[in-house]
């Protein structure tokens, strides 16, 4: 009897430790503003080639001042090169793109002319 139950149980003990380290794994990839995505963005490409490596600095830069057409053209960038990036890199560089755009919605509603600007634009590029 005990044989036929070691599948079973190996299959559910793989499962609970694969869900586990997946949620783990996940909540590392959450970043709920620009300020974490700037983190994430040279965590994540610590030991990256040297030229995606050099684009997430200057995303992380960029986001860090405030700089959100030059973060947005870097995680364009990063974008671009997805077949070099990792997994991780890639949720990273996408979370990175979100954040970039509800900072923009914040700034823009808080009186900052050239978000509004920048956001005007995106609408207009996206009708196009």
């Amino acid at each position: 009897m005990f044989h036929k139950l070691k599948a079973p149980i190996f299959v559910l003990s793989l499962g609970l430790f694969l869900t586990c380290c997946s949620e783990v794994e996940e909540e590392a990839l959450q970043a709920d503003t620009a300020e974490e995505s700037a983190s994430d963005l040279i965590t994540y490409f610590e030991k990256a080639d040297p030229k995606l490596k050099q684009l997430a600095k200057t995303a992380s830069d960029a986001l860090d001042q405030g700089n959100y057409p030059l973060a947005i053209q870097s995680v364009n960038q990063l974008k671009a090169n997805g077949a070099k990036l990792t997994v991780d890199q890639f949720m990273v560089v996408s979370e990175a793109g979100v954040n970039i755009q509800n900072a923009l919605i914040e700034a823009a509603e808080n009186g900052d002319k050239k978000a509004q600007m920048m956001l005007n634009m995106q609408g207009a590029a996206r009708r196009n």
